[in-house]
């Protein structure tokens, strides 16, 4: 063993265990404990809160760097730390990075939803569309990864000692638990315990809130690299889980729907989110900014565009308001009772009279807001979830959803009918990650009306190219558009100083058919019933009802009246009332109460 000379014949170890620190093989222990958190040192999260922002990232960067030299503390040889970092987590450093980056989240139960709830054909799609630069970037940094490796086999003979890995695992574990040994020595207040007896018995009420639990205590390590990974697994498998009760739970549908002669050939049901009518110039003349050029432009031509100027929302909350436009049992009702006689939707219901279908989104796939509809997405037969991020981040833009549409008919021309719906992003809060930068009337938007008007024009050239892609297909078709709800603004009218949902214009929402020429030749009293009907009164539940009815053709149009949900085919009964919720869980007659207060939709 070398030691340090003090006199002839005499050595001394007390130098070398006092400079344990100068070794090359602690200098790299350093290096590595940094390498394992090069994805936590970014200011991905900066925009999100700026506030919190610094205070957050120091939190959560003490944390990580301390479980990062406490797991490098278990092992004595550097090159074996590296290659079991390596493996277990380093290889997908890259991702973590990108991530960040392109969509201000760090991998999340939302991720990985989108590969795990998408059908095998569109995950496929999926990975041939990632973005080169990722490709590039894994190869090299796995490259790196390799050379390293390679360098600290020829250094096998570096040694971390013994005594200086217990005192560093001592330190990093005695730091991590100091916090929460002074949490746990302060006795938790009545009120909170009473708070989370009513969260539980809230989630035991509603499973789809008990799927979207945190799992675990702490808030910062899921946001951090490499927990993030196992975390998001765990919370997706909750959340699926919860998903997958929620689907053996529905009863089949009994009565399968009329197909006609002339049945549309493709089929497909644009589900909005958060549009409010009067943003859209088709059906308010009187606004100036061009929010819908292209749909007034096919209109103008003389297609068969048909909007619906009467139709309300029967919720402002999404998990709530969808489930009723896809079947008359849903899983949750509007205002958000969970629904015992459940029944599986128009997906299963169109694919008993030969439709191939398909489900693809621009939401998520698993979460208390996104699982209750991603149990009616399970139901197609193709399905793919294409927004790696969250509605509050930037997320992808609903164009996404154009390439997966187009494969889908491709893949189906040849096969009979096909139902496919596309559930977009819309206009969902914050407006301007809805659209391309510059895109729509408002270049360098200066308000949140002028930039939510840009979102709306989005939408008009989303829907456009839904329909070039059915034109261009040639098979008789239909597309059937409707938002979820609207979206109240500021307006000076109703001294709404900021974005709401309270007002009328949370709960009026576009509608709008288009048919082409092949089905509107085939079913002309279709046409007729649509044209008679377009400004009567209808909610969103009306949307299952009236895509069975198209199925059935010129003999729905002369069907009776329906008491409840109704059809755009059929006109309603002159006692017909618009009920809808207010402050999430009371119904009302949206008439009266809009009569009474426009700005604030309420019981009397």
């Amino acid at each position: 063993m070398p030691c340090h000379v003090n006199e002839p014949g005499q050595c001394s170890l007390s130098p070398l265990r006092t400079r344990w620190y100068a070794q090359p093989a602690w200098w790299f222990f350093v290096v590595l404990v940094l390498v394992w958190n090069i994805p936590n040192l970014l200011p991905w999260e900066q925009s999100l809160y700026p506030a919190t922002y610094w205070l957050d990232m120091q939190d959560r960067l003490f944390k990580s760097l301390l479980l990062a030299a406490l797991a490098m503390a278990l092992f004595a040889r550097p090159w074996v730390a590296w290659g079991v970092s390596w493996g277990l987590c380093l290889w997908w450093l890259p991702i973590s990075v990108a991530v960040r980056y392109m969509n201000e989240t760090p991998l999340n139960a939302s991720l990985i939803g989108m590969a795990m709830a998408s059908s095998l054909g569109e995950l496929k799609g999926l990975l041939l569309s990632m973005p080169r630069n990722i490709v590039l970037a894994m190869l090299l940094w796995n490259g790196l990864c390799g050379l390293v490796l390679y360098g600290l086999w020829h250094k096998r003979h570096w040694r971390w000692a013994g005594w200086p890995r217990a005192r560093v695992l001592l330190v990093c574990v005695g730091l991590l638990l100091l916090p929460r040994i002074v949490q746990w020595s302060v006795r938790e207040p009545v009120v909170e315990q009473h708070a989370k007896v009513q969260s539980r018995a809230s989630m035991n009420d509603d499973p789809f809130k008990e799927g979207d639990r945190a799992i675990g205590f702490d808030v910062d390590l899921p946001r951090a690299f490499p927990y993030e990974l196992p975390w998001a697994l765990a919370q997706y498998w909750q959340a699926r889980r919860v998903v997958e009760a929620s689907i053996a739970s529905m009863r089949e549908v009994q009565d399968a729907p009329a197909l006609a002669s002339g049945a549309p050939e493709v089929v497909v049901l644009v589900i909005g989110e958060s549009s409010s009518r009067k943003a859209w110039q088709l059906f308010n003349p009187q606004l100036e900014v061009q929010t819908t050029p292209l749909l007034l432009e096919r209109l103008a031509r003389g297609e068969q565009v048909l909007p619906f100027s009467n139709v309300v929302a029967q919720s402002v909350s999404t998990r709530q308001a969808v489930p009723s436009m896809l079947t008359k049992e849903p899983v949750l009702w509007p205002d958000g009772t969970p629904n015992p006689q459940a029944m599986r939707s128009v997906l299963s219901q169109v694919a008993q009279v030969g439709y191939r279908t398909g489900w693809f989104s621009n939401q998520a796939a698993v979460g208390e807001f996104d699982g209750v509809i991603a149990a009616y997405a399970n139901e197609a037969q193709s399905r793919a979830f294409l927004n790696p991020s969250s509605f509050v981040s930037q997320g992808s833009y609903d164009e996404v959803l154009l390439p997966a549409l187009k494969r889908f008919l491709a893949i189906n021309e040849g096969a009979g009918r096909a139902f496919a719906v596309l559930h977009t992003m819309g206009s969902h809060f914050q407006f301007e990650h809805r659209y391309p930068p510059g895109f729509g009337p408002f270049a360098l938007p200066h308000s949140a009306e002028q930039a939510y008007q840009n979102s709306v024009a989005y939408t008009d050239a989303v829907l456009d190219q839904v329909i070039d892609a059915l034109e261009q297909d040639g098979r008789s078709a239909v597309m059937l558009y409707v938002s979820d709800h609207g979206q109240g603004l500021s307006e000076q009218r109703c001294s709404k100083s900021d974005i709401n949902r309270l007002t009328v214009d949370s709960y009026e929402v576009p509608a709008l058919l288009w048919l082409s020429p092949g089905y509107a030749q085939a079913n002309p009293r279709v046409v007729t019933a649509l044209k008679a009907n377009s400004k009567r009164p209808y909610t969103t539940a009306v949307v299952h009802q009236t895509l069975r009815d198209l199925l059935a053709g010129d003999e729905a149009a002369q069907a009776p009246a329906l008491a409840q949900a109704g059809s755009f085919l059929r006109t309603p009964p002159l006692d017909f009332v618009q009920r809808v919720v207010f402050a999430g869980a009371q119904w009302v007659d949206f008439q009266e109460a809009a009569a009474r207060n426009p700005c604030f939709i309420k019981a009397p």
